[in-house]
């Protein structure tokens, strides 16, 4: 099982990554045309937008996504801890389930406030930890592979030590 559960976490670190660098793009895009189009130099203030979402909108959006990854991770984290028996496995997992939480954290306070804290502005560490998360991922699943052998061989001895 926690095999399948770090297969789909390589997967979805590859699929966070290119959502979380599009969501900064978007999302810094969005946030200095809201400055622009706010600014007329002639007449004071404009209400004219160049996107149809706004930069908190997206944070929003983005966040919720963050969210879905960041609980799945610490998911994956606490599965692998409880099952996998190495000492590699249980320091990366609990550096992970650390991590986890505070990136957890972080993304509370953008949810929290999104016209305050914007996506463009936490996302860069976000997208630096989905490939935290890969790494730690494919540690874990050569750990967990690793463990599955050990596990077979001492459940299944050899016979040729009962034949002689």
């Amino acid at each position: 099982m926690n095999k399948v559960l770090y297969i789909i976490g390589i997967v979805f670190s590859f699929i966070f990554f290119w959502v979380s660098a599009y969501y900064v793009e978007v999302t810094g895009n969005a946030r200095i045309m809201e400055m622009w189009s706010s600014y007329d130099g002639y007449s004071g203030i404009s209400t004219y937008n160049y996107y149809s979402s706004s930069a908190s909108d997206l944070t929003t959006e983005a966040g919720l996504i963050a969210l879905f990854f960041f609980l799945y991770v610490i998911f994956a984290d606490i599965m692998g801890l409880l099952n996998v028996k190495t000492t590699t496995s249980k320091v990366f997992t609990i550096i992970g389930i650390s991590l986890g939480g505070l990136f957890l954290l972080w993304n509370g306070a953008v949810l929290a406030s999104p016209r305050s804290l914007t996506y463009d502005e936490a996302g860069i560490a976000f997208t630096f930890y989905a490939l935290v998360t890969l790494a730690f991922s494919i540690v874990g699943l050569v750990q967990s592979v690793r463990f599955g052998k050990q596990k077979k061989v001492i459940e299944n001895p050899s016979n040729d030590l009962l034949d002689s």
